[in-house]
């Protein structure tokens, strides 16, 4: 199966960038007018310096995918958004196990931005945990980050004080943007909007200017955020596991999750859930009530 897009430089950048940071190998020698060659199994993806890209192998409908993915992004309009930008984004808000993180990054200028495009910054939704853990390094020394990690039991005694978890989003990103905007001289400040309350951030009027929208991590500050959130989120759920003296914490509030929530009460006795769960999910308060 052979498979030709069109890209530009940028286009072709990032998808080496998504590319590697999924496992695939790079060939060091190069073809004539060739920009890369990148090899997984069952796929070869081979970037020209003309802009076609070349997807061979009869396994390389994945790498297709995220080509098209690429094309189909259109990079944010300005908007008159002056540089530094901060940008924010959290994760684990809707994990019944492990913490809740939030997360800012800051670019200075464009050259700032575009390095953050080309470690593959992106919505971690549309990312493996792999890919997660690789870009998060990748922006390690780009620009400048803050992250807040609230572990479950003092995610559990905060929310305990506000019985709201936007609320208690609003108290952090206030900290945790307002420390980062002052420390890198922001002009803006963008946020994925995660509620109705989140326009109503500032009690006073701050010097940047505020910006709340949906799907925000199309903005590179807020998909490096949104990175550096769930690679936090990971390795806290990882050391949740290790802390409670399990394997492992399923990710999410799926049934799966919830069952395996009702073996752990059962083993170790319900007041493991407060040390390693968010005991404002409904099914946690259920088992809280029932199982003993």
């Amino acid at each position: 199966m052979n498979t030709v897009k069109t890209m530009t430089h940028e286009q072709q950048e990032r998808l080496r960038s998504v590319l590697t940071a999924a496992g695939a190998i790079e060939d060091p020698e190069l073809p004539a007018g060739t920009y890369f060659l990148a090899r997984s199994e069952g796929s070869v993806v081979t970037a020209y310096r003309s802009g076609k890209v070349l997807f061979q192998g009869h396994d390389c409908d994945r790498q297709i995918r995220l080509a098209e993915g690429i094309l189909a992004h259109v990079e944010p309009v300005s908007k008159g958004f002056e540089f530094p930008i901060v940008g924010g984004d959290e994760s684990g808000k809707g994990d019944l196990f492990g913490p809740l993180v939030v997360a800012a990054f800051a670019a200075r200028d464009e050259s700032e931005r575009r390095e953050v495009v080309r470690a593959g910054a992106r919505d971690c939704k549309l990312m493996t945990d792999a890919e997660v853990h690789t870009v998060a390094t990748r922006l390690d020394g780009i620009g400048r980050s803050s992250i807040r990690i609230l572990m479950p039991q003092e995610y559990n005694a905060r929310y305990a004080a506000v019985h709201n978890v936007n609320i208690l989003l609003n108290e952090i990103y206030a900290e945790l943007l307002l420390e980062l905007a002052a420390a890198s001289k922001a002009h803006t400040v963008i946020l994925d909007k995660y509620g109705g309350r989140a326009m109503a951030l500032w009690k006073t009027p701050q010097s940047f200017r505020f910006v709340v929208e949906t799907h925000a991590e199309r903005y590179p500050e807020v998909a490096a955020a949104s990175v550096l959130a769930r690679a936090a989120f990971l390795d806290g759920l990882e050391r949740t596991a290790r802390d409670s003296g399990v394997v492992r914490l399923p990710k999410g509030a799926s049934m799966e999750a919830q069952a395996f929530m009702r073996r752990l009460a059962s083993d170790k006795g319900k007041d493991v859930l407060r040390s390693v769960a968010k005991v404002n999910f409904a099914p946690v308060k259920g088992c809280l009530e029932s199982l003993f």
